[in-house]
């Protein structure tokens, strides 16, 4: 999961299972950067078990890594489970669990959530702590928005006034990712090439997928890499494309993006790869039930 690219994200594929907590709670959670690897989390209590969750806006509903759920004392599998399509485009079934208590530290009271539970892809998430993985855009209900601000390090759920002078406090506009599903995704070029990106702050990195129309024009340029990423259903091998131009409203940078050399499928969002924390981790994110705008330092 934490390697980079995308993380366990379940993504738009999600829209027919049941959702959890409905119940947005507020207030003030601080944001932590795992160090060396920029993507953030939270401390929380799931079924009175402390935990640390993984905050990502790639993900549709909260979910449970296999280890933790493991260690619940009272909660089970309901029986049920739920097919997903990880970042590489694989269906992998994952659990339905009973209804659990979810508490996250510094935020208003939250109604027990029936989580996904994930199988243990990769041994980061249990090395570091992580139980679990939290969708921001769940918590943005009733008129409030939730605004992940990383500079400052803190998640906090105001007003629409609040939230724009947060914004308007730094100086590059990326300008609005538009909802679909239950992901949110961005116009951007890389070296020239359109691309719809899903702005994802469980990703370690930007990325491209292979079967893209921008990932097959540019995959000429790409070297082998030295290692994979980890999605859902496990490891997922990449090609890099080296020193490119990314730009998205008023932001131009040079990354090494990833490849990942993913399976062809067609999907209800589709999306050419993800915008990571290595953009976003200097950023402001302000997410909105249908919408998210997001402006960098």
């Amino acid at each position: 999961m934490l390697s980079p690219g995308p993380p366990p994200s379940a993504r738009d594929p999600f829209a027919h299972a049941t959702p959890s907590g409905q119940a947005g709670g507020g207030g003030r959670a601080t944001l932590q950067l795992v160090r060396g690897r920029r993507v953030p989390l939270v401390q929380a209590r799931i079924a009175g078990q402390p935990t640390l969750l993984l905050v990502d806006t790639g993900a549709y509903d909260h979910l449970l890594e296999g280890w933790f759920a493991r260690v619940l004392q009272d909660a089970d599998a309901t029986g049920r489970s739920a097919t997903v399509v990880d970042h590489a485009n694989r269906t992998v079934v994952v659990d339905r669990w009973s209804q659990v208590s979810f508490i996250i530290d510094g935020w208003n009271a939250i109604a027990p959530i029936r989580p996904l539970v994930t199988g243990d892809a990769s041994p980061g998430p249990r090395a570091l702590g992580i139980g679990g993985i939290l969708s921001p855009q769940r918590l943005a209900l009733g008129g409030a928005s939730v605004v992940l601000d990383f500079p400052s390090g803190a998640m906090t759920s105001v007003d629409e006034a609040t939230a724009t002078a947060q914004l308007d406090a730094h100086p590059t506009s990326l300008g609005a990712a538009l909802r679909c599903g239950a992901t949110f995704a961005i116009d951007a070029t890389i070296e020239g090439k359109g691309a719809r990106l899903l702005v994802d702050t469980g990703a370690f990195s930007t990325d491209l997928k292979a079967t893209s129309a921008p990932g097959r024009a540019l995959a000429g340029r790409t070297s082998v890499s030295a290692r994979d990423i980890y999605a859902v259903g496990g490891a997922v091998a990449t090609r890099t494309l080296g020193d490119a131009e990314l730009k998205i409203g008023r932001l131009s940078v040079k990354l090494d993006i990833p490849l990942v050399l993913d399976h062809p499928r067609a999907a209800r969002c589709p999306s050419d790869g993800v915008l990571g924390m290595d953009v976003l981790e200097k950023c402001v994110l302000v997410v909105d039930e249908m919408k998210m705008r997001i402006a960098c330092d």
